[in-house]
């Protein structure tokens, strides 16, 4: 993918949410400049992929589910900063693999955890394969709450509103080094997940 397209993106991305509707960004001295890094992300709006890539000033590659790419504005979207198709059929392996391959080259994953879009403030249970993902790599794992998109585009809608988006930034946590990839490590990631986002979705500028 051509990277200029990319930057092009986000610079649009950017000018839409600051101009349009406001976008605040929180933590931002906490994202890395290099090295690969696994960025994981409460879902609450078809619009958080274009909010991430907004605010966050290294280039993200994202899985998202084949079926978005059909959508307007969505799957060209997906297609100008190279996000990768994931089919239904294709199973965790093969997405696993490719996650793999972008992180052993230093790059970052975005991932929304939770497996599709949830209500605002309502964490689900969330998926276990980006626990086994970073446990598996060992690459550091960077939590971003996403605060007022599901009020600009609610689920369902076509036509987004104007409104207030606050980023919430967290820090990066590396995977405990007694930690192996097993459905026991993974719990303890997830939970450590779901508190993070948690917090971070009840942060207050000061």
């Amino acid at each position: 993918m051509n990277s200029l397209i990319y930057w092009f993106a986000r610079l649009l991305c950017r000018l839409v949410f600051t101009i349009g509707n406001g976008l605040t960004v929180y933590g931002v001295e906490n994202i890395p400049r290099n090295g690969p890094v696994i960025v994981v992300a409460n879902h609450s709006s078809l619009l958080d992929g274009f909010v991430l890539t907004a605010c966050l000033p290294r280039k993200i590659t994202y899985f998202s589910s084949a079926y978005l790419f059909d959508l307007p504005l969505v799957g060209p979207f997906l297609c100008s900063i190279g996000a990768i198709p994931v089919e239904k059929n294709e199973g965790g392996v093969t997405a696993v693999k490719k996650a793999l391959k972008v992180l052993g080259e230093g790059g970052s994953l975005g991932i929304f955890p939770e497996g599709g879009v949830r209500p605002e403030g309502k964490l689900r249970d969330l998926q276990p394969g980006w626990a086994y993902l970073a446990l598996k790599s060992g690459a550091p794992v960077l939590p971003v709450a996403i605060r007022g998109s599901s009020t600009v585009l609610p689920p369902g809608a076509r036509i987004p509103r104007r409104g207030r988006i606050t980023v919430v930034i967290g820090k990066m946590q590396y995977r405990p080094r007694e930690l192996r990839p097993g459905r026991e490590a993974m719990t303890v990631v997830n939970t450590w997940l779901i508190q993070e986002l948690e917090c971070l979705l009840e942060y207050k500028s000061s």
